[in-house]
């Protein structure tokens, strides 16, 4: 959430994005980010990275059909929210 009085910390679209090139309506929205066949690299608290097209999520976790560096499919993968510290969508 922006905060609307202090502007050093306002960035959902503001002068600190704008600056950066970036505008707020160019950024995904959550219920498209993960929808099936986006592709995303998660980190996961392990240290590993994978990256994968979504096939589905749930409350339990997501299932990815992951991918090696060359983009080759390497089988599905399935991770509890609770070991995912980070997903990145890419584009």
């Amino acid at each position: 959430m922006c905060a609307e009085r202090d502007t050093r910390r306002r960035r959902c679209g503001t002068w600190e994005g704008r600056k950066r090139g970036r505008n707020a309506g160019d950024a995904p929205q959550i219920t498209g980010f993960f929808d099936r066949g986006s592709l995303v690299t998660v980190s996961a608290r392990t240290g590993n990275d994978l990256k994968g097209y979504v096939c589905d999520h749930n409350d339990n976790g997501l299932l990815l059909d992951s991918r090696d560096p060359s983009g080759d499919a390497t089988g599905y993968e399935f991770l509890p929210w609770s070991s995912i510290e980070r997903v990145s969508a890419e584009g």
